[in-house]
């Protein structure tokens, strides 16, 4: 089948509710291979109050499984007094401007009706200084929940000061930080990972800033990352948990080696990232460096984990800074590089459109423009850049060639095929730099992904790719005239500029 037109019809069953976002061939315990990442204050306003909502979120639900994903991270959504919610004051509620506890229950059974799972940011390393705990605290040093921060009689880099005395805040003074050794404090996170597991029905965490659990020191990181881990697979043995440790690829293998899930893999995002990297324009040999990055991958991260691969999320630049705005096929090819990661890949909310920010936090976390700017949700307090690169979803949705649905493609292939996100990879070699031959197995599957990130178009043969892959069964193209063509008795495989295609064997 023509790979455009199977696409339109996953998505069309998707959004009719036919088909699970998530791979159908998945088992019910796997996590998906695809998510999506949404701050709720700048994503969808149902009630009209000029902020984006749970309700609202629920109302998107067919539009991110049209995407392809299966699984969706909520930012915070818990009690908070600052914009982003990352300094918690209620670890057992909602924030009044997202809803309520039955609107995030009513967001969980509709989102599980079509296959789809929920995980919730869990920031516990520190709270916020006007959480009550921390209040009592501040009282002085036998007050109660005193002894569930950690203090010190004189000035420490990383500490602030409250009544005489300093205690441990190494973001900034409003999120004084946890004792994590506490037997108190554990048995409450042990109880907030109940509530929200078994009563509230979410499907795992998303959990923070994880390097600063013990800042400095790895080892006790990792030690209670595997206690996290233990207590929340004895309360759901089958709930996700992707941690973000922003360090280099060493370090992430060595936190993998935790019993957290999964792990974001930094070094593919950003602007001096793998994929940036592979698509800059002073790189003659695109295909190489791809190959290159994914045997790295391959070889540093442990047998058995799930990366979790992206480009661009909450805290870094958006993608389309370093493709451009202006070269509309290299922020796809962005997209497609992503998209053939192996793990499970993650896209920020407005990534599929070509939404834009950098700088301060707010500029990354505007509006999602469904329509019209007119309409879009006002950007949180401090951004200082609010623009649109690109149309919006509803002018997207109707152009067969846009990024939108280059996205849906993308994902639907990555959903055809369960070898390109699980399977182990092998880089073959080839005499063409500007090319990537990558092997893909995964249990009885086989396929062959060739990979052009050139601008360049490249004419095959049969010996530049391995024997065997003799059927094209999918492509990638950024350019709607061009198509890849295989003819087993002519010239071999034609790749256009920034292309991809799936060979199999017969």
């Amino acid at each position: 089948m023509n790979t455009r037109i199977f696409c339109l019809l996953l998505s069309l069953a998707l959004l009719l509710g036919l088909c699970p976002a998530a791979s159908c061939e998945a088992p019910q315990d796997a996590p998906p291979d695809a998510w999506y990442e949404i701050f709720v204050r700048s994503f969808y306003d149902s009630d009209g109050d000029g902020l984006g909502d749970l309700r609202g979120v629920a109302e998107k639900l067919d539009y991110i499984a049209s995407l392809g994903c299966g699984g969706i991270w909520l930012m915070p959504v818990m009690p908070s007094p600052s914009y982003h919610k990352y300094d918690v004051t209620d670890y057992y509620a909602i924030d009044p401007e997202y809803g309520t506890l039955d609107d995030m229950r009513a967001l969980m059974e509709q989102a599980h009706a079509r296959g789809m799972r929920v995980i919730l940011d869990l920031p516990v390393n520190h709270c916020s200084s006007e959480h009550p705990w921390f209040q009592s605290a501040a009282q002085g040093p036998d007050a109660p929940y005193r002894d569930w921060f950690r203090w010190s009689g004189q000035p420490q880099d990383g500490y602030s000061e409250c009544g005489g005395a300093w205690y441990e805040s190494r973001f900034v003074a409003s999120m004084p930080d946890l004792d994590l050794d506490h037997p108190a404090v554990r048995e409450e996170i042990a109880a907030i990972l109940r509530f929200w597991l078994e009563d509230v029905g979410a499907d795992g965490f998303r959990l923070d800033a994880v390097t600063s659990y013990y800042t400095g020191d790895t080892e006790r990181n990792i030690a209670f990352l595997d206690w996290l881990a233990d207590t929340a697979h004895a309360i759901r043995p089958d709930c996700f948990l992707v941690a973000e440790a922003w360090t280099d690829l060493g370090s992430i293998a060595r936190y993998s080696e935790s019993r957290v899930d999964s792990f974001f893999t930094f070094p593919v995002s950003q602007s001096e990232g793998y994929i940036a990297k592979t698509l800059a324009r002073s790189n003659r040999h695109p295909g190489r460096s791809y190959g290159e990055y994914t045997a790295l991958l391959e070889e540093t991260l442990p047998t058995g984990t799930i990366p979790a691969p992206f480009t661009e999320n909450h805290d870094t630049g958006r993608t389309v800074g370093f493709t451009g705005r202006s070269d509309p096929a290299k922020t796809k090819m962005a997209g497609g590089l992503l998209c053939l990661m192996r793990g499970a890949v993650f896209l920020y909310y407005g990534q599929e459109i070509g939404m834009v920010g950098s700088g301060e936090d707010p500029n990354k976390r505007i509006g999602m423009l469904w329509t019209d700017e007119a309409s879009t949700i006002a950007p949180p307090p401090g951004a200082t850049q609010v623009e649109y690169a690109y149309p919006s979803v509803a002018e997207q949705d109707a152009d067969p060639g846009s990024l939108l649905n280059y996205y849906r493609e993308a994902l639907a292939l990555r959903a055809q095929f369960p070898a390109i996100a699980r399977g182990a990879s092998t880089v073959l070699p080839c005499e063409e730099e500007r090319i990537c031959l990558i092997e893909r197995r995964w249990e009885d599957e086989e396929l062959l992904l060739v990979v052009n990130p050139s601008v360049s178009s490249m004419q095959l043969t049969p010996e530049h790719y391995a024997p065997g892959y003799d059927t094209l069964s999918a492509y990638l193209c950024t350019d709607p005239e061009g198509v890849v063509i295989y003819q087993p008795e002519g010239t071999g495989l034609r790749m256009p500029p920034r292309s991809i295609a799936i060979l199999t064997k017969d």
